[in-house]
């Protein structure tokens, strides 16, 4: 009719829409239409008064030479099945059909078949046979007369009627062996429903769309790695496959196979892999190892996996780079006014995106540069801020200059021996004064004799009774009875 847009037809009962999406997927996949409209080859199935798989299985068949072989395969599809265990193909109502149609047949029961290429050949043979010699019984059942004659007549039809669009069809295809021809005209009516095997030996596998399959116990087709799901019972979780039949892969025409790599991230390994996919449409054909491609993606897909584990790849809080993070935290807390980074899960994502480039591994992201990393989030006003305000050491009296212990939420932590603080009258201070430093004062063998923020609180209270402790102990050490004016001891040399 011309219509290019089918969701915009002037439907007197406008069907679903996502009927409408299913039928123009499945035309666009028989070649039937493309992005401009109607194709040479729609137009021809258009004039054939069948469903355009049928349609299109039909023009198939002289392709490859075997017009008669391929119009019983179709009448097989659209009439019941002569054999007992069957049932109808319920694909080929006057409509578009469903992705995983169900048959009407009852459930296969009985001990499986092996060996076969094809469950609708098998068919195929059988009434071929059936009408030269008048046989019924076959490896696939018995067959009923009545229904095989109906076939035979149904197929006599599909002849005559569609005979000038077959004949209008191409000839040219490259000649095949009869079984050949019936096969490869099957996979150009049913493109949507090729699956893979699992596995070797398996009767389950995997159909373009991603839904299970499980062949039926009467279906034979039990060797082929490739094999298009013909009559499909459509299960819950899977489909049971009542007629299978074998594909190869140099059958699948090349325009629809694509080949990518696909980059991703092993979590036991910890790091970037990546792997050459070929698919027909979304169906996974085959997969082999391949290295990680240079540039951004392999970048991003490490830093995606180290975000949703960062405490794989930070540096411990020990490390330069996990202390000068701390300090800067703790620091925005007791002054943000500096407008310091948080070094929160948004912030490490940036950091991130930066040591993941030219990395394929958590272990080189762990050896990466990440004291550089964070000083380049901040000014250089902020970095001139967290030494003065947040240092890493603090001198003492006696000329050391010892680390602070920072931790989000507490006070800096200095820990001296005693004898280094003497003529230290007041707390030590940072953040331009705000936080106090807690004074753990050790002892000579370097163990906290008291833990306070009020050093002259100490003096003036506590340290006479730790003097007079202390001093019997250890002799050789200075112990003033005024601390407040006695000259500071540094650490004692140790004895080489």
């Amino acid at each position: 009719l011309g219509e290019t847009d089918a969701a915009h037809f002037p439907w007197l009962e406008p069907p679903p829409e996502a009927t409408v999406g299913r039928a123009m997927t499945l035309l666009r996949r028989l070649g039937a239409v493309d992005e401009r409209g109607v194709t040479e080859l729609g137009r021809t199935l258009a004039r054939l008064p069948a469903h355009p798989r049928l349609g299109r299985l039909l023009i198939e068949g002289p392709r490859w030479g075997r017009p008669e072989r391929v119009a019983l395969a179709a009448a097989l599809l659209s009439e019941r099945d002569p054999f007992p265990r069957g049932g109808m193909v319920g694909d080929h109502a006057p409509t578009a059909g469903d992705h995983a149609p169900t048959s009407r047949g009852s459930p296969d029961s009985g001990p499986p078949r092996h060996g076969s290429v094809s469950d609708v050949l098998d068919r195929v043979e059988a009434l071929e046979q059936f009408e030269r010699t008048g046989r019924r019984h076959f490896a696939i059942g018995e067959l009923n007369r009545g229904a095989a004659r109906f076939v035979l007549r149904a197929r006599d039809q599909l002849l005559r009627s569609h005979r000038p669009e077959i004949r209008r069809s191409d000839m040219s295809a490259i000649p095949a062996s009869p079984d050949e021809g019936v096969l490869r005209s099957l996979l150009a009516a049913f493109p949507d429903r090729l699956a893979r095997r699992r596995k070797a030996g398996s009767r389950r596998g995997v159909m373009v769309g991603g839904r299970g399959v499980r062949l039926a116990p009467s279906s034979g087709v039990s060797e082929s790695e490739l094999f298009l799901c013909i009559d499909v019972d459509a299960g819950r979780t899977e489909s049971l496959v009542r007629q299978a039949s074998a594909v190869e892969r140099e059958w699948l025409s090349a325009n629809r196979l694509r080949t990518t790599v696909e980059v991703g991230f092993d979590p036991d390994a910890e790091r970037v892999t990546a792997r050459q996919v070929v698919r027909f449409e979304d169906l996974v054909l085959a997969e082999t190892e391949a290295p990680p491609p240079e540039g951004d993606e392999a970048a991003r897909v490490l830093a995606a996996a180290a975000a949703e584990r960062p405490e794989r790849v930070l540096p411990p809080d020990d490390t330069p780079a996990g202390l000068y993070r701390t300090r800067v935290r703790c620091l925005r807390e007791w002054m943000p006014e500096l407008g310091l980074p948080a070094f929160d899960e948004t912030d490490l994502h940036d950091l991130l995106q930066g040591l993941c480039v030219g990395r394929r591994s958590f272990a080189e992201v762990r050896s990466a540069d990440w004291l550089s990393a964070l000083h380049g989030r901040l000014t250089h006003a902020q970095r001139q801020a967290v030494e003065r305000e947040a240092p890493e050491r603090l001198a003492v009296p006696s000329g050391s200059r010892i680390a602070l212990k920072y931790e989000p939420g507490r006070p800096p932590v200095l820990a001296v021996r005693i004898q280094e603080v003497f003529g230290l009258t007041d707390t030590p201070r940072v953040a331009g004064g705000r936080a106090p430093v807690l004074l753990h004062l050790l002892g000579p063998n370097y163990r906290p004799q008291q833990v306070t923020d009020d050093l002259a609180s100490f003096w003036a209270n506590t340290y006479p009774q730790v003097r007079k402790e202390l001093r019997a102990r250890y002799p050789k050490h200075a112990w003033p009875e005024d601390p407040w004016t006695a000259p500071p001891e540094g650490r004692p040399r140790r004895k080489r």
